[in-house]
């Protein structure tokens, strides 16, 4: 039976979405079918396609009929590796202009905005399926260390193999990893920390994040400290360094206290910037076999 554990990247993703992007040989239209029959599971128990996934649960599926499975497969690869159609070339340079730095063991790219990170619905192109493409027929697929919004530009890593994507995936989840992002924002704010807990209310335009008391049960601690780098007008340049991990964390903090982001959709106007205004422009990390490593994704235009 194969099985996928779901990595610290991928925390919230639904599981349907999830096996689109692990098991590719498996149609859309048969999930349901497979969660019916017991035969997707989830940490060996039923699974629900709309599920919210954690970081180490266990994702497996049984095998499909031995005929259907002989039709699909070629002998000595797996079935996605047989269907896996090679990555354009005009891919692999756009991959190659965006790599900041690449040794044995990982990746690490300035995305820009407006690339999704996985796939999902009305998503056409996502950084995971092309650097699934991107690595040769039988090689070890790569693995995000983390997330960044579509919207949000700047710097992201990507692990070769299991077991470094496993040591980043404990760093990027123990909170040992220093991120600075860049924004601008409505208004000047004053250098502070956001202390504010948050958690997930769904809308009829989806699920956003909301203030909530800290003693909810949903609540999130949530922390944001704020610098100021340079003030013009009724707009703001400021760094942004999350001290945790919270999805739409920087967003929702600088509306919440606001100063919304530019050309937020979600938290604030999308009208008052041609993007969003949300830059990860330094991370420091403790590469697995060299020691800890600063890289930074310079500035896009329009910063």
């Amino acid at each position: 039976m194969p099985s996928r554990t779901v990595h610290i990247s991928e925390k919230g993703m639904r599981l349907e979405r999830f096996v689109r992007i692990h098991f590719p040989d498996v149609p859309f239209g048969m999930i349901g079918g497979l969660i019916k029959r017991g035969k997707l599971t989830v940490d060996g128990g039923p699974a629900d396609a709309a599920l919210t996934l954690e970081p180490g649960q266990v994702i497996a599926i049984a095998h499909r009929d031995k005929q259907n499975a002989r039709s699909q497969a070629t002998p000595g690869r797996s079935t996605a590796q047989a269907t896996q159609k090679a990555l354009p070339e005009a891919e692999r340079t756009f991959l190659t202009s965006i790599t900041l730095y690449e040794d044995d063991d990982i990746f690490v790219f300035d995305k820009p905005s407006g690339l999704a990170v996985h796939p999902g619905s009305k998503i056409t192109r996502d950084l995971d399926s092309l650097l699934v493409r991107y690595v040769p027929h039988g090689a070890e697929r790569p693995v995000l260390a983390h997330r960044l919004d579509k919207d949000t530009s700047g710097v992201i890593v990507a692990a070769k193999r299991k077991d470094v994507a496993q040591a980043l995936g404990k760093a990027f989840a123990g909170r040992d990893v220093e991120k600075e992002y860049r924004a601008i924002v409505l208004g000047v704010p004053e250098a502070q920390v956001i202390d504010i807990a948050i958690a997930k209310q769904e809308t009829p335009k989806g699920g956003r994040m909301v203030a909530v008391a800290p003693d909810s049960p949903e609540a999130l601690s949530a922390e944001t400290r704020v610098a100021i780098i340079e003030a013009f007008g009724s707009r703001a340049h400021v760094a942004l360094f999350p001290e945790t991990g919270r999805q739409h964390q920087l967003r929702v903090h600088m509306a919440l206290i606001g100063h919304p982001i530019l050309g937020d959709a979600m938290y604030g106007d999308a009208a008052s910037a041609p993007r969003l205004m949300l830059h990860a422009y330094r991370l420091r990390f403790k590469h697995p076999a060299i020691g800890w490593m600063d890289v930074e994704a310079p500035l896009p235009e329009g910063f």
